[in-house]
């Protein structure tokens, strides 16, 4: 029997209760399993039945100090759940220390249940660290080249059982060093938990003009890692850092309008999209519709109107789901539910401005 011939009934029952990396699997096996499992009902179902956590890591600075909070949707964070990194202590080069203080910063998470953190050290230097927080696990991993000043770090889950994963770090010259690389070029350097080694991979080259944009996180979507830069233009590379395709440009209506705010890559249903606030203040979906030609499609239009009534300045983040979309506000960050325009705030006291958002998705097995 084809997985299109199964009741909506029978799969919804039956792929509520499979593990993430199945689930997973079971994403690409039709677009109707798709669309299922991104709805808002099956995946509150989803995390109640198994006991995972769903949600995200808001990381923000007080005083120059690292804080770290999970939020979550009311159902979607497991019994098990947590309200910030884990503590765990390790014994380094015959010094012990708590994983989780002030001067852990989160780099990248991934939705199969891990993040890669670094820590400062000593004579200005870093830690690399990998961990799973609904387990309490912490691995050292080797440091990468030092030299360079990190941008940014992509995460990817290769397979989840054995742990196999990759760590892509963008680097480039620090302000106050001499120019090594020159204005515009990213130093590439790509970790794999198989070999537990970093390996040198090729120099991204920007115009001197252009960055990446910074608090924007490298998004991983249909096997590929997408950064966005100033000039709007999407850089998209490889597992290995390698360019995939030419870089192209977000939706013509945007880039051309200066007026548009908040943009910021997705990813929607196993895809890659793009949200943004337009001039009249109403949250913009689009997805690439062809990802050969990188033909966009504008999927959705969000009044925010009922959003201003509990928070004021709402900026969208992410869609958790195909009807809920996660905003940051004044007063906190908020859950809108589309379907019957329900709200939910977390407020948060202790997280100060610029906040960086990580989506996190994690069983509660231990690593393998």
């Amino acid at each position: 029997m084809a997985s299109s011939d199964l009741p909506h009934d029978l799969a919804f029952e039956i792929l509520t209760r499979t593990c993430l990396e199945t689930l997973d699997a079971c994403r690409v096996v039709s677009k109707t399993w798709n669309v299922l499992t991104y709805e808002s009902s099956f995946m509150q179902s989803y995390f109640r039945r198994t006991n995972n956590i769903s949600g995200y890591f808001f990381q923000g600075l007080k005083n120059s100090k690292y804080i770290s909070e999970f939020v979550s949707m009311d159902g979607c964070s497991g019994k098990k759940s947590f309200s910030h990194l884990p503590v765990q202590t390790l014994k380094i080069k015959d010094r012990f220390f708590n994983c989780y203080d002030s001067n852990m910063k989160i780099e990248a998470s991934s939705r199969q249940g891990i993040l890669c953190c670094m820590r400062p050290t000593r004579n200005n230097n870093y830690r690399y660290y990998i961990c799973k927080p609904s387990t309490q696990e912490w691995k050292v991993l080797p440091n990468p080249k030092l030299r360079y000043w990190t941008v940014k770090v992509a995460l990817v889950v290769v397979k989840s059982d054995p742990l196999h994963f990759k760590i892509l770090r963008l680097s480039k010259d620090s302000p106050t060093c001499s120019r090594n690389l020159g204005f515009g070029n990213y130093f590439c350097e790509i970790f794999d938990s198989k070999t537990n080694a970093w390996r040198q991979g090729n120099i991204i080259s920007l115009s001197e003009d252009v960055s990446l944009k910074y608090h924007h996180q490298p998004i991983n979507a249909s096997g590929l890692l997408y950064l966005l830069t100033t000039d709007d233009q999407v850089l998209v590379l490889n597992y290995n850092g390698e360019e995939a395709y030419p870089r192209f440009y977000l939706p013509e209506q945007v880039s051309q309008n200066k007026n548009y705010k908040n943009k910021k890559l997705i990813s929607y249903e196993g895809k890659l999209g793009f949200i943004c606030l337009s001039p009249s203040e109403i949250i913009e979906l689009w997805c690439i519709e062809n990802t050969i030609n990188h033909v966009w499609r504008k999927e959705q239009e969000v009044e925010t109107e009922n959003i201003k009534r509990v928070t004021n300045y709402p900026s969208p983040i992410d869609f958790y789901n195909n009807d809920v979309i996660v905003m940051e506000g004044s007063n906190g960050s908020v859950f809108y539910k589309q379907q019957n325009a329900s709200l939910h705030l977390v407020k948060s006291d202790k997280l100060y401005g610029p906040i960086e958002v990580f989506p996190f998705c994690s069983d509660v097995e231990p690593i393998n």
